[in-house]
C-alpha cells in the first residue's frame, strides 16, 4: 500500500476540485460510475459476476436505492470504482472515480474508535483488499472537510472473480453517531447509578426486580445475580407485603412516592429502617411499565430518635428549656420546659432551625462556638433569645455533643436568667449611683471645708488688715478712707456669703445637732433668699436618726426646694416629717403649677425623668425606702418613706419615740 495517498488527501482542497455534494451534477440520474462502462442488457441478472460489482452499469439505480452508504474499490491499487449519494453525504465530499490519488475511501480524514488517526492505507478496506478477510461491524470515525465527525459501522467484503482472485472490495456502512451518543449517555447513567451511595433498584409492575446497583448489594446483602429476576418480596418482611401492593397501585396511577419510611430485611435476616423514594418508569408512549426505587438506610437515625423519645419523658419533667438539634441545627426534640419558656408548641418548633426560630444573639461568631463544641464536646455561655410574643430574654445555655456513628446531635439546655441579669444590672447601676452620691457628698464636704478653713482664714486676715486701715483712716485722704471703709464692708459680706455657701454644701449643724436643726436653719435661709414662704413641721421629740438617713432627707429637701423655686411658681413650700415604730416619712409640697403628666409617667415606669428626681430616688433606694410623686395640676408633693429598724434608730432617741407619733402643727 502506498502511504503517499494519505498525504495527497491531507493537502487536497476539501471539495476535491471545487465540487460540493449539493451542487454536484452527479446524482440519482447520473450515478457515480465510470462513464465508459457499458450497460448490461435489461434482462441480465444483477451482480451475476464480479465485474458487475465493480462496473454496475445499468444497475446504478439499484446502488442508489441501497439503504446504506456503499462504495467499491478496485484491486490492486484501491481506487474508487463507484459510490452512492449516501456515502458522499457521510464523507461530506464527492471523490473522483478511478483517481489514483483517491484510494481506499472517499473520506477527508479517518480516525479509529479510540480517537487515534487512521491513514487511508490502514483502513479496513485496504486491509481487506490485501488479506481478503471480511470486516463486519467495525467502528470508524469520519471527519468531514468542515470539521464535523460521524461514527460509522462498516461491513466490508472482498470481490473475487471465478478463479477466487480478489478483484476489489465493497464497503456498506451506516451512521451510528446517535447510537453511540445514546450508549455513552446510558453508560454514564449506569455508572452514576452504580456509584451512588443510595441503593437504587428498578422493578416491573408485577414486582420483579430488573436492576440492582452495588449500594443495594451492600445494603441488603444480595448480589445483583441473586436479586435480579426475583420478586421484590425478597426483602420485604412478613406483615409488610400490603405496603408493596399499595405502592404498586399508586405507581400504576403514575404517582410518585417520596420519603416513605418502612422496614426491610437483609439476606442475613437483620431488619433495616429505610426511607424510600419511588418513581414510575414510563415507555416511549408514556405508559407506566415499572418503577425505580431509591432506598436510604435510616437505621441509625431511627435508633437515635427512639433513644431520644425514651428520654423525652424524663426531660419533660425539667423546668429548664431542653431541645435537641441535628447537624443542620434543626430541632428534633422540644420539651415541656421549652414550650413554657418560649411559647412555641412542639409542632411549631420541630424541624425549624433553632437559631432562626429563637432569633438568637450569640456572644461571638457561631462558627467559633461550634468549633469549641466539637473540640471539647460541650459549650456553656449566655444567649439572648426572643419568645414567640417578641419579648426578649437572657438564658444560660449549655450545649452537649452526642456523636453516633457518622451523625451527631446537640442537646441544648437553657435556663432563664433574665431576672437575674436585670437584677445584676440594677445592682451595678445602684452601686454606681451610690458611689456617685458618696463622691458627691464627699466633694461637698471637701469644698465646704476648703471654703470654711481656707478661704475663711484668708478673709479673716483681710478683715484684720482692713480694721487697721480704718484705725488709721485719719491719716488717709477722704477717698482712701472711703475705700478702706468699703473694703471692710465687702469683706464682711463675702465672709457671710462664703460661710453660707460652706453650710449649704455641707451644714455642720447636720453632724453636730442633727436633722431638725439643719433643716430649720436651711429652710429659714431658703425663705429669706427666695422670698417663698417656706415652713417646717415635725414633732419636738423627733430625735436623731442614723447619719445616712439624716443626710438623705436633708439633700432631698434641698433638691425639692430648689425645684419649687425654679419651676413651680408657688409662693409657699411646706416640709413635714413624722415617724412610726416601723418607718419614717417626709413630705415636701407646694401650691404651684404641678409636675407634668409625662414626667410622672416616666418616673412611674422607671424611665429617666430628670437628674434631680433620679438622684433623689437613688438616695432613697440606698436606704431601702421609696419615693413617690403626687401632682394634680394644683401643686405637687414628694413623699419619702424610709424603713426604721432597731439598728436604724439612734440609741439615745429610741425611748423618746411615740408608737403613734403624728405630724405636729408647730411651724418653725
Amino acid at each position: 500500500m502506498d502511504n503517499s495517498y494519505h498525504d495527497a488527501q491531507e493537502s487536497a482542497p476539501p471539495d476535491c476540485g471545487g465540487r460540493s455534494l449539493l451542487n454536484s451534477k452527479t446524482g440519482r440520474e447520473n450515478m457515480h460510475l465510470r462513464d465508459q462502462d457499458h450497460a448490461k442488457s435489461d434482462n441480465t441478472t444483477p451482480w451475476s459476476t464480479s465485474s458487475d460489482l465493480l462496473n454496475p452499469g445499468s444497475q446504478s439505480r439499484l446502488i442508489e436505492l441501497f439503504p446504506m452508504a456503499a462504495y467499491a474499490v478496485r484491486a490492486p491499487d484501491g481506487v474508487i470504482a463507484w459510490f452512492n449519494s449516501r456515502a458522499a453525504e457521510l464523507w461530506g465530499r464527492v471523490p473522483t472515480l478511478d483517481d489514483t490519488d483517491e484510494r481506499f475511501c472517499g473520506a477527508y480524514r479517518l480516525y479509529r474508535a479510540d480517537g487515534t488517526h487512521m491513514a487511508h492505507s490502514d483502513t479496513p478496506v485496504a486491509l481487506a483488499l490485501e488479506t481478503g478477510a471480511s470486516v463486519h461491524e467495525q467502528e470508524v470515525v469520519i471527519e468531514k472537510p468542515d470539521g464535523s465527525r460521524v461514527t460509522v459501522s462498516v461491513h466490508i467484503d472482498p470481490i473475487r472473480d471465478q478463479h477466487g482472485a480478489i478483484v476489489g472490495v465493497v464497503n456498506f456502512f451506516h451512521d451510528i453517531s446517535e447510537q453511540k451518543t445514546a450508549e455513552r449517555a446510558t453508560g454514564l447513567l449506569a455508572a452514576i447509578v452504580d456509584s451512588s451511595d443510595d441503593a437504587i433498584v428498578s422493578k416491573s409492575l408485577d414486582g420483579i426486580i430488573t436492576s440492582w446497583n452495588r449500594s443495594a448489594e451492600r445494603l441488603f446483602g444480595y448480589t445483583a445475580e441473586e436479586a435480579v429476576g426475583q420478586n421484590l418480596s425478597l426483602i420485604v418482611p412478613p406483615g409488610r407485603q400490603s405496603e408493596e401492593v399499595a405502592i404498586l397501585e399508586r405507581l400504576r396511577r403514575g404517582e410518585r412516592v417520596q420519603h416513605f419510611e418502612t422496614v426491610r430485611v437483609r439476606k442475613d435476616g437483620t431488619m433495616l429502617d429505610i426511607s424510600l423514594t419511588i418513581s414510575p418508569v414510563r415507555d416511549a408512549a408514556g405508559r407506566v411499565v415499572g418503577a425505580s426505587k431509591v432506598a436510604r438506610d435510616v437505621t441509625e437515625r431511627k435508633r437515635v430518635e427512639r433513644a431520644v423519645a425514651e428520654q423525652a419523658r424524663l426531660l419533660d419533667l425539667s423546668f429548664d428549656a431542653i431541645f435537641v438539634r441535628d447537624p443542620a441545627d434543626r430541632i428534633t426534640y422540644w420539651n415541656h420546659g421549652a414550650r413554657q419558656l418560649y411559647g412555641y408548641t412542639s409542632e411549631e418548633a420541630l424541624g425549624r432551625v433553632s437559631h432562626e426560630l429563637l432569633r438568637t444573639k450569640f456572644p461571638e461568631a457561631l462558627n467559633r462556638i461550634t468549633g469549641r463544641l466539637h473540640r471539647d464536646r460541650r459549650w456553656t455561655g449566655e444567649l439572648i433569645h426572643k419568645r414567640k410574643d417578641g419579648s426578649q430574654l437572657v438564658v444560660a445555655s449549655r450545649w452537649a455533643l452526642d456523636e453516633h456513628g457518622n451523625a451527631y446531635s446537640v442537646l441544648e439546655t437553657n435556663s432563664d436568667i433574665t431576672q437575674q441579669k436585670e437584677s445584676e444590672k440594677a445592682l451595678k447601676e445602684s452601686e454606681l449611683a451610690a458611689s456617685l452620691l458618696r463622691l458627691q457628698d464627699d466633694e461637698r464636704r471637701r469644698i465646704a471645708r476648703e471654703l470654711h478653713d481656707g478661704v475663711g482664714q484668708l478673709l479673716a486676715a483681710m478683715s484684720m488688715n482692713a480694721s487697721r486701715l480704718e484705725q488709721e483712716r485719719s491719716k488717709l485722704s477722704p477717698e482712701a478712707a472711703r475705700s478702706a471703709e468699703e473694703n471692710s464692708r465687702l469683706i464682711q459680706q463675702i465672709t457671710t456669703d462664703i460661710r453660707t455657701m460652706s453650710y449649704l454644701f455641707h451644714p455642720p449643724l447636720l453632724d453636730e445637732m442633727g436633722l431638725h436643726s439643719a433643716l430649720k436653719w436651711y429652710i429659714e435661709g431658703f425663705a429669706e433668699r427666695s422670698q417663698i414662704t417656706a415652713s417646717l413641721e415635725l414633732s419636738a421629740d423627733f430625735g436623731r436618726l442614723p447619719k445616712d438617713h439624716e443626710l438623705c432627707l436633708f439633700r432631698i429637701v434641698q433638691e425639692c426646694l430648689t425645684n419649687i423655686h425654679r419651676h413651680s411658681g408657688s409662693s409657699t413650700a411646706l416640709v413635714r416629717l413624722w415617724r412610726t415604730p416601723e418607718e419614717l416619712r417626709m413630705e415636701v409640697s407646694d401650691e404651684g403649677r404641678g409636675i407634668h403628666s409625662e414626667i410622672q409617667s416616666k418616673f412611674a415606669s422607671g424611665q429617666s425623668a430628670g437628674v434631680g428626681l433620679r438622684g433623689m430616688q437613688e438616695r432613697v433606694k440606698q436606704i431601702g425606702g421609696t419615693l413617690g410623686i403626687h401632682s394634680n395640676g394644683k401643686g405637687a408633693s414628694i413623699l419619702v418613706t424610709l424603713p426604721l429598724t432597731e439598728e436604724a434608730v439612734a440609741p439615745d432617741e429610741s425611748n423618746a419615740r411615740s408608737s403613734e407619733a403624728k405630724p405636729c402643727d408647730v411651724e418653725l
